[in-house]
């Protein structure tokens, strides 16, 4: 009888715990990770609304959103970033419009073509071979503009590849960045600041940055 009952106790724990992450996988596929954003404040800002709610909400970088909540962007020169929260290995765009707001659910913008995203797979002990001399983008907020080598420039991005020899701009104050190297290491930058990625990977001590181990 007493086996009987550890047996019917045990067999409870277990199916508690599978309810326990079976929720938590589906809540974390009913979110979505703002995982990159730029917005020019003083003309309007990246907002969000919650279904069944009339506020609208200021978007803020690492806000997880459900996907019956919609998005709206008010400035032409303004987007924002998403990703499926628990799959870093896909991403989403939303821009403005010159036309006027631009108001979507979560769920539509996940819902179109993703952009593949791959990570270093390192550690400490082994770096990543294939990411030697590089960093890739974790997350942005604010305008920041990668410069190559050769001289051409971009807009970053949710997971650029960022070569040793190139050059970034973080254009405004308290604007930040987050690079991952080849080991899986993390490092944050504080803007406003101009920098070359081999300072990064070097690990210089800079004005404004910070290297945060994660």
């Amino acid at each position: 009888m007493r086996n009987n009952l550890r047996g019917v106790i045990a067999a409870i724990a277990f199916l508690s715990l599978s309810a326990v992450a079976l929720y938590s996988a589906d809540a974390k596929a009913n979110t979505a990770t703002c995982i990159g954003l730029y917005s020019e404040t003083d003309g309007g800002f990246i907002s969000y609304q919650l279904a069944g709610k009339t506020d609208w909400v200021v978007v803020k970088l690492g806000d997880v959103l459900p996907l019956s909540a919609t998005i709206r962007i008010k400035v032409d020169r303004d987007w924002l970033e998403l990703r499926p929260t628990g799959n870093p290995n896909v991403a989403f765009e939303l821009d403005g419009s010159e036309s006027g707001d631009v108001v979507k659910k979560v769920s539509e913008i996940v819902g179109g073509k993703p952009r593949a995203v791959v990570f270093p797979k390192g550690s400490a002990a082994k770096p990543d071979a294939k990411y030697k001399d590089k960093l890739v983008v974790v997350k942005y907020l604010g305008r920041q503009i990668y410069m190559t080598a050769d001289g051409d420039s971009k807009d970053i991005k949710y997971g650029d590849v960022l070569d040793s020899k190139g050059k970034v701009k973080i254009i405004a104050i308290n604007n930040t960045i987050d690079l991952m190297n080849a080991s899986g290491a993390v490092t944050t930058v504080i803007g406003p600041l101009n920098f070359t990625v081999d300072q990064v990977l070097g690990n210089k001590n800079l004005y404004k940055f910070l290297n945060v181990q994660k």
